[in-house]
């Protein structure tokens, strides 16, 4: 119940109502891009869909490899490139790797279907999964990250839990066109994360709180700070 209580006081703020909103659709868009079903439920949906053990396996492999590779390769970029770039480029990566997908099953192109879920996973690997539990830490003060982090993990294990309960059932109703519904969600996705998410590299916690308030009208915190941020 505290921890509720909590949370509820994130929404009474104005300035917390920004980065809480971000996090939490973040936080929702990474399990309703369809990754999980990627690894829950690739054998299965290719088996149905056509393809051989020997294919399946092929992807199984290829899918674990390429996550391993993009996440050493995300923690490199990630100062280097910024956050925001990671995740538009890992968005849109995504909607790319599904589009591929639904195309090379209607075809029944095996090489282009392992290579587009590879893309998937390691799009995904890239800046969508790494990144949205990066920003909680960067977008809260101090004071409030504790109550904002278990309201977004909340929100991303509910979604978690909704799409594994649904892909059987979308699977079984719409076949090879099953990844479709997900590659819808990140379209609207790479709209939201242009125009809300901002890029935090390079800037210390009190710029993004300072950004933040800057956003919604609200005063600087403090006269300090904002003799700081002139400079």
């Amino acid at each position: 119940m505290h921890d509720a209580r909590d949370a509820l006081r994130l929404l009474a703020d104005p300035t917390l109502r920004r980065p809480l909103f971000i996090c939490l659709t973040l936080m929702a868009v990474q399990q309703l891009s369809g990754i999980n079903n990627a690894f829950n439920y690739s054998s299965t949906f290719f088996v149905a869909n056509g393809l051989s053990e020997d294919a399946v396996t092929l992807i199984a492999v290829g899918m674990n490899v390429g996550n391993v590779g993009i996440v050493l390769l995300s923690t490199v970029l990630m100062d280097r490139a910024g956050r925001r770039v990671l995740l538009l480029s890992s968005i849109g990566g995504m909607a790319v790797a599904i589009t591929a997908l639904t195309v090379s099953l209607l075809v029944g192109v095996v090489p282009l279907v392992c290579a587009s879920m590879v893309l998937f996973v390691m799009s995904f690997g890239l800046g969508l999964g790494p990144v949205v539990w990066l920003l909680p830490a960067e977008l809260f003060p101090m004071s409030k990250r504790a109550p904002a982090t278990a309201a977004v993990t909340s929100v991303n294990w509910l979604a978690n839990y909704v799409v594994a309960q649904a892909f059987p059932l979308i699977s079984s109703q719409l076949g090879q066109l099953a990844f479709l519904p997900f590659g819808c969600v990140l379209v609207g996705a790479f709209w939201f994360a242009w125009n809300e998410v901002p890029e935090t590299r390079g800037r210390t916690l009190e710029q993004i709180e300072q950004m933040m308030r800057q956003r919604v009208g609200a005063p600087a915190a403090g006269g300090k700070l904002g003799r700081r941020m002139e400079h």
